[in-house]
């Protein structure tokens, strides 16, 4: 959850003179204020970085005065490891006569040291978000049992979902009450994705279902275990928001969201002895994106498959009833027709569905003489078929600058890359200067790690498309430095016109360094591109 940003704060900011104040408060478990550190004599940066797990790090020096005489500071150090803090940073309002106070966060001491002589009483502490709770940083291992299982069924057989399984961690494995989690789920099913995402959540009741059990041995984490259920769809983030809520939601593309910061705001706080730093990441600027999901483990292959009407009819040596989780390779003799059934030698015909779905697969999605996958699966006492793919997921995006180029088409790519078309996606920036018109074809294969959790291709190709975004779009990347701007957040969308260029963009921010002495911010920003996909 953000803090939404108001035409007073930005005033603030406008002041002629701007003055700030830091308070840093000691809080139990229950965010009752313990102590509040008010003979702070230092502070280092304040940072935010939406490329680390914890986004938010900060730290201080304390020279105890004369209130802590009697007090050691190894002992105070001590104490404070069992509690958590809280930041605020306030800015003076000359026509208010008082500080404005902004939530900076909620923190765990995750490095301290101490100083004592003749002249100096000191504690040094370096401060981590409370995502040091469950990554392992300071908490977070799982223990009780040899295998930690993540189901994503019940013993019924009904669904878990993404957002139940992370909520039930929550409860389980950590002390963390306060969260915020939407319901994640495949590309289309997301109100960010698909202005009629509800009609997909009705034609596919299985969108956000947790795809496959995870599995994990003891001494593992509960962060290790977010992060394969952050990477299960592209785009996603887990993180503390300035509020102390854990959040897991998909990583805005601001393209539906208001500016924050118009150009003539940001120009006004800009620190005028300090020029602005434009980088070109060229090695990483990658315009065709290739994604290799796993390799099936299949159990079977069908040593024949016949059609009659509507139904496959594939032979099985050995094979009398159906298992639940069977994966099976086949070999069509001909096109698929619509409401197509697969049926295995005399056993009942099954209903082909595309994956997680009660859809069938379109008519002519499969071709005589090429292999294919099923599984079977049985959910609420019935069995049918998923259709998974090829005998491995492939897929493809593409940056284009003209969706009717004569050349870069998907016939092109399809038969450079053995691709079929339906996987391809062309993805239309115009005006990138890294399209394929622009720069030719630098390829970026995704294959191994993560992507040997992708087991359809429909899931390789959303992460095809988010990769070709960040390869590509996310690499004409500024930095500039501004007044301190406590309430600036990540992943906002703010305009900024270089000071070489003739006109204005819009830009998203990426990181945020704030000095708490020098009281300025540095600011990354990538530029915005809205999304358009072929």
């Amino acid at each position: 959850m953000k803090y939404i940003v108001t035409q007073y704060d930005k005033d603030l900011l406008l002041q002629n003179c701007t003055k700030y104040h830091y308070k840093l408060f000691v809080i139990d478990k229950d965010e009752h204020i313990v102590e509040e550190l008010s003979v702070l004599s230092a502070f280092g940066t304040y940072n935010i970085d939406t490329e680390s797990d914890i986004r938010r790090t900060t730290s201080f020096t304390m020279y105890l005065d004369d209130t802590y005489r009697n007090e050691s500071v190894e002992k105070k150090l001590y104490d404070w490891i069992g509690y958590d803090f809280q930041l605020k940073i306030g800015i003076y309002s000359i026509r208010d006569d008082d500080y404005t106070w902004y939530d900076c966060g909620h923190y765990l001491i995750t490095d301290g040291s101490t100083s004592y002589n003749a002249v100096e009483n000191s504690i040094t502490a370096q401060l981590s978000d409370l995502y040091a709770k469950i990554n392992g940083t300071r908490n977070g291992q799982i223990g009780g049992a040899p295998t930690i299982l993540v189901p994503n069924e019940d013993e019924d057989g009904n669904i878990i979902t993404i957002k139940q399984a992370t909520e039930v961690l929550l409860k389980t494995e950590t002390d963390i009450k306060k969260y915020i989690i939407d319901d994640i789920g495949q590309f289309y099913g997301m109100p960010q994705n698909n202005p009629d995402y509800v009609q997909y959540r009705k034609d596919n009741p299985k969108w956000n279902q947790l795809p496959y059990e995870l599995e994990y041995e003891a001494g593992c984490t509960v962060g290790d275990i977010f992060s394969e259920i952050e990477e299960l769809y592209p785009n996603c983030q887990m993180y503390f928001d300035i509020y102390a809520n854990f959040c897991f939601d998909l990583i805005p593309s601001c393209e539906y969201e208001p500016v924050v910061f118009d150009n003539e705001f940001m120009q006004s706080i800009l620190i005028s002895d300090n020029s602005e730093s434009v980088t070109y990441n060229i090695q990483d600027i990658k315009n065709v994106t290739e994604v290799f999901g796993a390799i099936y483990d299949v159990d079977r292959f069908a040593d024949k498959c016949t059609s009659s009407s509507n139904v496959y009819t594939i032979t099985l040596k050995d094979y009398e009833k159906y298992f639940s989780g069977d994966i099976i390779a086949f070999t069509p003799d001909s096109k698929n027709v619509s409401n197509m059934k697969i049926k295995i030698n005399e056993l009942d015909a099954l209903p082909l569905y595309h994956e997680y779905t009660e859809t069938y697969i379109e008519p002519d999605l499969l071709e005589s003489g090429k292999t294919y996958v099923f599984q079977v699966k049985k959910v609420k006492g019935v069995y049918m078929a998923y259709y998974l793919g090829k005998y491995q997921p492939h897929t493809l995006c593409v940056l284009t600058d003209n969706d009717s180029d004569p050349v870069f088409t998907k016939s092109y790519f399809s038969k450079k890359y053995n691709c079929d078309e339906r996987n391809i996606v062309l993805r239309v920036e115009n005006g990138s200067p890294f399209t394929v018109q622009k720069l030719g074809e630098i390829l970026d294969v995704k294959t191994g790690d993560e992507f040997e959790n992708i087991i359809s291709d429909s899931v390789a190709l959303e992460n095809a498309i988010y990769f070709n975004r960040k390869s590509s779009s996310v690499n004409d990347i500024v930095t500039i430095s501004t007044k301190l701007i406590p309430f600036l957040d990540v992943n906002i969308k703010i305009e900024y016109k270089k000071q070489q260029v003739d006109k204005s963009n819009f830009y998203i921010i990426q990181s945020v360094s704030n000095d708490l002495e020098s009281l300025t911010s540095s600011i990354t920003m990538y530029r915005f591109y809205p999304l358009y996909y072929l």
